[in-house]
């Protein structure tokens, strides 16, 4: 049985993650999964999207997915291609399988809680390109620090 323990997000040591499929980066935060702190079914991280980030169209097969905005706006462009606004006070409930665009559409960063569900790491969540953006198999790209996506 894991500990209780009480993080500090502020002082979680930050990573700079970019890839192919990503306009500009994102910074990220990993607080929650079965190697840092035994949730086996849960993994959480604080991330971080700067103005004009774009993560393009992509889906997770094994994961369902839940973003909380707590600072700046974004927009979600699900399959049907009508994009809704998710701002501070909203919950975006992504099941798994579903096709999804996260953009910031704020002049500021934008900073959320980044939750995936069913799974106890990153490596766990699938992670699937949309056909149209051009790489049948996306290779992880540059990287500086460890893998998320939004």
């Amino acid at each position: 049985m894991s500990e209780v323990q009480l993080l500090d997000i502020g002082e979680t040591e930050q990573e700079v993650f970019t890839r192919w499929d990503i306009t500009g980066h994102q910074v990220n935060r990993h607080l929650l999964s079965k190697a840092l702190t035994g949730t086996a079914d849960v993994v959480l991280d604080h991330l971080t999207f700067p103005p004009g980030f774009v993560h393009r169209m992509h889906r997770h097969p094994h994961a369902d997915m839940v973003v909380i905005p707590v600072s700046g706006s974004l927009q979600f462009l699900g399959a049907s291609g009508s994009p809704v606004e998710v701002s501070p006070g909203h919950v975006l409930v992504i099941p798994r399988g579903n096709w999804h665009q996260i953009r910031n559409v704020s002049t500021v960063d934008s900073q959320v809680l980044h939750f995936f569900a069913g799974v106890g790491s990153l490596d766990e969540i699938g992670y699937e390109a949309h056909p149209g953006l051009g790489e049948a198999t996306p290779s992880l790209g540059r990287r500086q620090g460890s893998s998320s996506c939004a």
